[in-house]
């Protein structure tokens, strides 16, 4: 892992003289965003957005799947690759046997 360098920043009033006495330009800062007037105002960049929507829908989307894999499970097939066939013996009585009281063959 490396360190992180720590940088002491300027305090603001020392930045305001050196800015003011030097004639400096200000370079610092956050870009404008503009938008041309015929593409309209972006939902990216506008704080009227109502963002709670745009979640229900996604939200709606993902309760949808959900409900599908889970209807999915409860259908059963009716191929005859997935139908298992098992063999009942009717001579047999199905019963658990005691083996106590058996006598072992020597």
């Amino acid at each position: 892992m490396k360190s992180v360098e720590k940088l002491e920043g300027e305090p603001i009033e020392h930045k305001i003289e050196r800015i003011v006495s030097n004639n400096e330009a200000i370079t610092d800062g956050a870009p404008a965003i503009y938008t041309e007037r015929k593409d309209g105002i972006i939902s990216a960049y506008n704080i009227r957005t109502d963002r709670w929507e745009v979640a229900t829908e996604g939200m709606s989307l993902v309760e949808k799947n959900i409900s599908a894999k889970r209807e999915g499970k409860g259908k059963t097939s009716t191929k005859k690759e997935d139908v298992k066939v098992v063999d009942i013996n009717k001579n047999k009585d199905g019963g658990a046997e005691s083996i106590q009281g058996q006598e072992t063959a020597k």
